[in-house]
């Protein structure tokens, strides 16, 4: 009796054991994602800009590591990979881990590029995290340029067709589409010159290398603050606070309005846990002083569309620009 009692409770103190140990382990299954989101990040992010240094993106791009490792403690870098309409950048990121250590920082440009064939990719690739802001287009010029009002452009441009230099950010992109919209109701045509950087086209317009800039104000900040460049127009529903003395294109007649947004994405495929991390960290940018300031002295409108509502948004605005496009003739 006393050796089979001894073996029942050494067999029961074994059973105990493994089922401590299976206990144990399925605990620390589920406290990993939790343990995994408070480490994130453990080493460099590399916040992937899609255009060149200089520009308006790059302007936002650098803001955003500045603070995220201001807010959050991150060690971040940017990487500049202009070229192909967003499609360099983009490859950077889906080429890469799905770990949140590359992180796209990208712009509206993004339908656009999609509908066109010019990024071999789709929106379902990437996770949409945040939308952080918004700005119109506008009509820019020096000034010295005889051109004091879109109505003056447009009957030059009506008299001598593509008469006069326009260029932007991107071909077949957000500005161009402002563009051809103000050709189609002005009655005139234009040529473009496309840039693949933002901080370019207010380098060629300086130049004198165009005439005219359909582009975001910020792309020119100092040059518009100092009137160096003139806006003849600006794509909001009312004047802008930021630029009170820039006319709409609507109250000239022009029923043109738009904005576009700039934001961050990640490879689809990215862990919730590390999503949510860096939606925590972005909140803190956002949510501070210094964001805010950064905002008003850049221009620029704050959407900060989070995930779900960014992804909807980009997805409708593929469709109706894929529409425009193929009206437009861009596309087949």
């Amino acid at each position: 009796m006393t050796s089979k009692t001894t073996k029942s409770r050494g067999l029961s103190h074994v059973l105990r054991s493994a089922f401590a140990a299976l206990c144990l382990a399925a605990a620390t299954a589920t406290a990993s994602p939790t343990f995994a989101a408070a480490e994130f990040p453990t080493k460099t992010v590399t916040l992937v800009v899609w255009s060149g240094a200089g520009g308006a993106l790059d302007t936002y791009g650098r803001k955003l590591a500045e603070l995220l490792e201001k807010e959050s403690g991150w060690t971040v870098k940017v990487d500049n990979r202009a070229g192909g309409s967003g499609a360099v950048g983009l490859s950077q990121i889906v080429t890469q881990r799905a770990d949140g250590y590359n992180i796209l920082v990208l712009t509206g440009t993004l339908t656009f590029g999609i509908a066109q064939g010019l990024i071999p990719f789709k929106v379902e690739d990437l996770r949409l995290l945040r939308a952080m802001q918004s700005e119109p287009s506008s009509l820019a010029v020096m000034n010295d340029s005889p051109y004091k009002s879109v109505d003056e452009f447009v009957k030059y441009m009506k008299d001598h067709p593509n008469g006069l230099k326009v260029g932007g950010h991107s071909s077949g992109g957000f500005h161009q589409y402002m563009l051809y919209q103000m050709m189609k109701q002005g009655g005139f045509e234009s040529g473009w010159i496309p840039h693949d950087a933002s901080g370019k086209v207010t380098l060629a317009l300086l130049g004198k290398h165009i005439d005219a800039a359909m582009m975001t104000p910020s792309t020119a900040l100092s040059q518009v603050k100092s009137g160096e460049i003139r806006l003849l127009g600006v794509s909001t529903a009312e004047r802008s606070p930021f630029l009170p003395d820039a006319p709409t294109f609507k109250e000239q007649g022009y029923d043109l309005e738009g904005a576009i947004w700039r934001g961050i994405a990640v490879k689809a495929g990215t862990p919730d846990d590390v999503v949510a991390s860096i939606q925590t960290a972005v909140d803190k940018v956002t949510a501070s002083p210094e964001w805010k300031k950064f905002q008003e002295e850049q221009f620029q409108d704050s959407p900060d569309w989070k995930e779900e509502e960014f992804t909807k948004r980009v997805q409708k605005d593929l469709a109706d620009q894929s529409e425009f496009l193929k009206s437009a003739g861009f596309v087949k």
